[in-house]
């Protein structure tokens, strides 16, 4: 296959794409972490409740995702296809997508929180289900901004700049650990108690209030004359039908996607939950560490939207192809180290959390775990981004429900209930999921029919 560049040349545009999204991604899981590893200070059973929230916020998250995904993919192809100019109309629809889901997620989301906790944590202690149930109502009040955020950011990735969304996420950080540490633990001004100590509550406002400043930043940035996708107060915010079609038509399928995947992930959860609350403050810690330690790869797969997206729109599918291949190629390379590195560091980085040795134990086991499926996990991710950004989601959707719940759910709920292995089986039965979908995204990477499709 001839290429018009050098595998150096496209590794370092690749990375230069990269660093900034993967900074994002990293900062992104902050959010999360730091409120889980000061709640750590309140006990297991606050660590276990912002813990479990924190999977059903991830949840949410990534199923708008898929609204992203559209943004991203969309306008991707348009600047390949039709410049900047019309890219600024496509993020005008996802914007108003954005706000409309937004609003309807957060009425919907506040009327039903006693019911979904209870469905999907019932089994937990009481204790552990109040303390989730408080920092749940609190921090869905942001997750409209993180909506909006995520699909202007999607859009600017799209365009090429993924600075800007890393310097909001930078900003959205240094907000919440500055006011999670305040409202904590209290704040005492020359022995004077200016602010009291609000525990957990404290830490949902501060995850809340970070993500509304998140919002209304990017939006901001949007109006700036040195925006990749610059709107003039002039700009014509009309609905675009056909523009619109083109977000749904990628953006509904991956949220099929991100349902279907992230519902089994609330299921593994529920599972969780039936070995014990050491067990599930473990998994949480766990999963928090594997999260950071992915954050790479899951940059890298984000650039594949942009690289192989672009390159689709002006019909060059030649180097689209390159850039998938090299995609995945450092991802793995990428993904090795990560694995590495998680074992090392296993017990120390749990030690972080907890000094609990039954939590520790746990969280060991998880860390460990999810660093064995690393590789497996890169093609996953770079494969699965290539498909979705060439159209090829229904097969992206088959094997999400064919690994996923056939394999990782199924197969753990069989170790777990009949065998009595815990979190053993819980891993066993995620390494199998990675290991059936490993092998299919490679399959359809060498068919090669999925750079013909049209978006």
């Amino acid at each position: 296959m001839q290429t018009a560049y050098s595998r150096y040349d496209i590794d370092k545009e690749i990375f230069g794409l990269a660093w900034p999204t993967i900074s994002e991604q990293i900062l992104i899981m902050m959010v999360g972490i730091v409120s889980t590893i000061l709640v750590s200070r309140l006990g297991k059973e606050a660590m276990a409740g912002v813990g479990m929230v924190n999977i059903l916020i991830n949840f949410f998250q990534t199923i708008f995702a898929g609204l992203a995904t559209g943004s991203t993919i969309v306008v991707a192809r348009v600047v390949g296809e039709s410049g900047v100019e019309k890219a600024k109309i496509a993020l005008i629809q996802s914007m108003f997508m954005g706000v409309i889901v937004g609003i309807i997620f957060l009425v919907c989301g506040l009327a039903s929180a006693d019911f979904v906790l209870k469905i999907f944590f019932g089994a937990s202690e009481p204790k552990v289900l109040s303390l989730a149930l408080l920092y749940y109502k609190i921090t869905l009040i942001g997750i409209p901004f993180v909506i909006l955020d995520m699909v202007v950011g999607g859009a600017l990735r799209g365009a090429g700049d993924t600075k800007t969304p890393m310097y909001v996420t930078v900003v959205v950080n240094i907000i919440n650990a500055v006011m999670s540490v305040l409202l904590i633990f209290g704040f005492k001004f020359r022995h004077v108690l200016a602010i009291p100590a609000l525990g957990v509550k404290g830490a949902a406002i501060a995850a809340m209030v970070a993500r509304i400043f998140g919002g209304f930043i990017i939006i901001g940035i949007l109006f700036r004359k040195k925006s990749k996708l610059h709107i003039e107060h002039e700009d014509k915010f009309s609905i675009d039908i056909k523009l619109i079609r083109r977000i749904i038509k990628i953006g509904i399928p991956s949220f099929m996607e991100n349902l279907i995947m992230q519902g089994g992930m609330l299921i593994m959860q529920v599972l969780i939950v039936t070995l014990g609350t050491a067990e599930v403050a473990g998994y949480q810690i766990g999963n928090n560490i594997h999260q950071l330690s992915v954050m790479p790869v899951m940059g890298l797969a984000t650039i594949a939207n942009t690289t192989v997206g672009q390159n689709l729109g002006k019909s060059n599918y030649d180097m689209a192809e390159v850039y998938a291949y090299e995609n995945n190629r450092l991802a793995i390379i990428v993904a090795i180290a990560a694995a590495v590195l998680e074992i090392t560091f296993a017990v120390p980085l749990s030690k972080l959390y907890s000094s609990d040795y039954q939590v520790i134990k746990a969280s060991v086991i998880v860390t460990i775990g999810f660093a064995l499926i690393e590789p497996l996990l890169a093609i996953e991710r770079v494969s699965a981004s290539v498909m979705r950004c060439a159209g090829d989601i229904r097969y992206v959707i088959v094997t999400s429900i064919i690994a996923l719940w056939t394999f990782r759910v199924a197969a753990s709920f069989v170790l777990v209930k009949f065998f009595n292995i815990g979190l053993y089986g819980v891993m066993i039965g995620i390494f199998l999921d990675f290991c059936v979908r490993g092998f299919m995204y490679v399959m359809r990477m060498k068919d090669g029919r999925w750079k013909y499709l049209r978006v």
